[in-house]
This record gives structure tokens, C-alpha cells and sequence, in this order.
């Protein structure tokens, strides 16, 4: 989805970038580098270093951005629903990521300085 050269851009930056894959997964580029399961949306827990993977203490995980899986709520400007979608209380930006031309995922983009 991105180029080397963006995430390395990204990741010099202190930036997190986040977009969804496939059904089930909630990828993060740039600055932090994990993914994290999803299916049919849900909640994913992580730290400024890694994703909650359900074996470590979750306390060490304090922040968290909910994935929405074909939100009938999140729509582009046609009016066509976003599969991927997310809600966070961390300061982000968002961008689309159109696939053959369909809406796939509404992105987020953040700073790994506003993390917990």
C-alpha cells in the first residue's frame, strides 16, 4: 500500500500509520510496526512499541483505536460505505485508500509522541 520510502518517511517522523487488511487485520506502518486482529471489526490495544498480542499483561497496553468493519455510518462523498473505518481518542489525521476504485479504508495517521 505504501512505498518503503513513505514508511521510512513516516517512521522518521515519529508518525503511526493505520489501515485495515483483508477482514481481519489492523495494520500499523511508519514509527510503529505490528498489526493487530480485527475481524469484522473490534477494539486493538497497543503501546508506543507493539501490539497487544492477548499473552502480555494488557496494563502495558494503554492505548487503543476501535475498528468499524462496514460501518453503514461511514460513508465517502458518493455515498459508498467505508469497510474500514476507526475511532480513537488519539489526535490523528484521517486519508481514504480507494482500491479499483471502491473505498476501502479511511486511514489514520498519528504521532507516536500523543501515545500513552
Amino acid at each position: 500500500m505504501f512505498t518503503e520510502k513513505e514508511i521510512q518517511t513516516a517512521k522518521d517522523n515519529g508518525w503511526v500509520i493505520v489501515t485495515g487488511a483483508s477482514d481481519d487485520l489492523m495494520e500499523f506502518e511508519g514509527a510503529l510496526r505490528d498489526e493487530g486482529g480485527c475481524f469484522d471489526g473490534g477494539q486493538v490495544w497497543f503501546s508506543k512499541e507493539s501490539v497487544y498480542n492477548g499473552e502480555d499483561d494488557k496494563e502495558d497496553f494503554p492505548n487503543c483505536i476501535e475498528a468499524l468493519w462496514c460501518d453503514k455510518a461511514s460513508k465517502d462523498e458518493d455515498g459508498n460505505v467505508i469497510p474500514w473505518t476507526y475511532k480513537t481518542d488519539i489526535p490523528h489525521e484521517t486519508f481514504m485508500v480507494y482500491e479499483d476504485g471502491e473505498p476501502y479504508c479511511c486511514g489514520i495517521v498519528f504521532s507516536v509522541n500523543d501515545l500513552q
